[in-house]
């Protein structure tokens, strides 16, 4: 097992966990090869906020398709409302992701500091889970999985998601607008690992 800290944070089962593909039941599995996002509602912690799960393949194979999400100080390039998105260095806590998302008016802009650990088990399935340290969140933790598809020509996204803003509106809106949005993620993730491989095809060309 490759295993590539950010920052440990062992003490959550989350981040302990193998990295494996979900439970997916034969609709699900020929949603996906049709090209559609399966998505799921899931019971938030202490049952607050919101949680959620969106899965969708993605052309190419893991190792090209794993660094669209890893990579958060990109995020702000493509991820669906975020508009700031980088990473510093923190003394006494190590890697942090910061990641601001616009928000519809009347409700206030979004903003979180997360730590992160990166895990590939076996190789070729790679996952990358953060959680909050501050932010205008009560929570906001969550993974990506980037799994093989097929004949490993394809990668399986799986993006969950378990929130909590600081808002004063009802988690059944939160929730709804949460549910709305997640399609939308994965398909930004398919335009990215799209333009970044047309990117590097046509680098390799001028060679």
């Amino acid at each position: 097992m490759r295993f590539t800290p950010v920052f440990l944070l062992l003490a959550s089962p989350a981040f302990a966990q193998a990295v494996t593909s979900p439970e997916l039941s034969d609709a699900d599995q020929k949603k996906l090869n049709a090209g559609e996002i399966v998505t799921r509602s899931l019971t938030p912690t202490d049952n607050k906020g919101v949680a959620a799960m969106a899965i969708g393949v993605v052309d190419g194979p893991t190792d090209e398709v794993f660094p669209v999400v890893r990579d958060c100080k990109h995020f702000w390039q493509f991820m669906p409302r975020t508009k700031k998105s980088w990473v510093k260095e923190e003394e006494g806590v190590g890697t942090i992701c910061h990641v601001e998302l616009s928000m519809p008016f009347p409700l206030p802009d979004l903003w979180s500091d997360s730590i992160s650990i990166v895990r590939e088990e076996p190789k070729g399935h790679h996952y990358r889970g953060w959680k909050m340290v501050r932010g205008s969140y009560h929570r906001n933790d969550g993974s990506w999985t980037v799994l093989p598809w097929g004949d490993g020509s394809k990668s399986l996204v799986v993006y969950a998601i378990d929130s909590d803003p600081k808002m004063a509106v009802p988690d059944a809106l939160i929730r709804m607008g949460q549910a709305g949005s997640l399609p939308d993620v994965i398909t930004q993730i398919r335009k990215r690992a799209a333009k970044l491989k047309a990117e590097a095809v046509g680098a390799s060309a001028s060679k």
